[in-house]
């Protein structure tokens, strides 16, 4: 059996040696020479550099140095925010497997790696308690003024009087759109359930059917805009969902009504939404992402009384992250093992022949 020479490469939320225990407690029988590494330490650096290449794609990005140096001999490469580009793969000539321990793809070139034969894992609900938990809470912390509540006292105030003071909600009876329903998605559906809400769904890529069965109501994008009194966005990020939700559903949203973002700040156009909070559209927003993080200080946003502002930490929490590396190369060693692999991305790869050749030479 062909051992396989591997480089894994952490950054600050989940480091290096993170990924090598995990290596160690699933993949070991398959491991050769096994090289540790981060692609970035510092936590501030990190934050900028992964929402440029969330932005941009991994090519803007230069080859680390511990791929520079020995990457010309492995064939696994494995990380959280490394971005695994064109660049990356010429100067891995052997590479077969590439895996992330996240649900994006924004640091992989996928075309890139099909072309070259190399398969591509990611792991998809890594985070989904942890972000479906905070969309609950952003939810009633913006429509309940928790946040500015607790900010006036801690500024030596009192304040009980807030922008939506004739008419702070409760959940019971109310609709809550959801913009996408993948596993996040259902999972806030079912925590509100016990709220006694009522589930809008638009998911483009789901049947009727599928929404029905999970106890949600289908409806058209102008349909959940109109009807909901919460609109919170699960959608992926592509060109397709750029600023999905620009001035035109912005209007059609109830003057009493809330748009929650823990997805992707892309998803909704940033200056229609300024706009609609200034001129009390709509009741309020709460927003976890950002185009630019940190925020910048002259963001109109700052300015605003009708908007909850996170540091982009719905998905942060220590289960998310300590469990990552561990369903990652889990799913590897299904791969491996000849087992049923959940996360694999371009499974077409699986019948290119210098591929099928390699794994043969792993598997005998």
């Amino acid at each position: 059996m062909n051992k396989i020479n591997t480089i894994v490469l952490g950054d600050p939320m989940i480091m290096g040696d993170a990924f090598e225990a995990a290596a160690h407690n699933n993949v070991e029988q398959f491991l050769g020479d096994l090289k540790v590494g981060n692609w970035e330490t510092d936590w501030g650096k990190l934050q900028n550099r992964r929402l440029e290449v969330e932005k941009f794609g991994p090519e803007i990005e230069v080859v680390d140095q511990l791929i520079l140096d020995s990457g010309s001999d492995v064939e696994m490469l494995a990380g959280l925010f490394v971005p695994i580009s064109s660049k990356v793969m010429a100067a891995m000539p052997k590479l077969r497997i590439a895996g992330v321990a996240r649900a994006g793809l924004e640091n992989v070139n996928l075309a890139e790696a099909t072309r070259r034969g190399v398969l591509v894992f990611n792991i998809e609900g890594r985070n989904a308690e942890a972000v479906s938990d905070f969309t609950v809470g952003m939810m009633l912390s913006e429509c309940r003024n928790i946040a500015r509540a607790h900010n006036s006292i801690k500024n030596g105030q009192w304040r009980k009087t807030f922008s939506n003071s004739s008419w702070v909600p409760e959940l019971k009876g109310k609709n809550i759109g959801l913009v996408g329903f993948g596993y996040i998605g259902r999972l806030v559906a079912q925590k509100l359930s016990g709220f006694g809400v009522n589930t809008l769904v638009f998911d483009p890529f789901l049947s009727d059917e599928a929404v029905r069965e999970a106890g949600a109501t289908p409806v058209t994008k102008e349909e959940l805009f109109k009807q909901s009194d919460f609109i919170s966005m699960h959608a992926r990020m592509s060109e397709a969902t750029k600023n999905m939700v620009g001035e035109a559903e912005l209007n059609l949203m109830k003057p009493t009504a809330y748009l929650i973002n823990t997805a992707r700040a892309g998803l909704v156009d940033q200056k229609a939404l300024v706009n609609a909070l200034k001129a009390n559209k709509i009741a309020g927003a709460a927003l976890d992402v950002f185009t630019t993080e940190p925020i910048e200080a002259e963001s109109e946003f700052l300015q605003l009384d009708n908007v909850t502002l996170t540091t982009h930490i719905a998905g942060t929490t220590r289960e998310a992250l300590t469990r990552s590396p561990e369903l990652l190369f889990e799913d590897i060693n299904k791969f491996l093992t000849g087992q049923k692999a959940r996360f694999i991305k371009n499974p077409e790869v699986l019948e290119n022949p210098e591929f099928k050749a390699w794994l043969a030479g792993v598997q005998k």
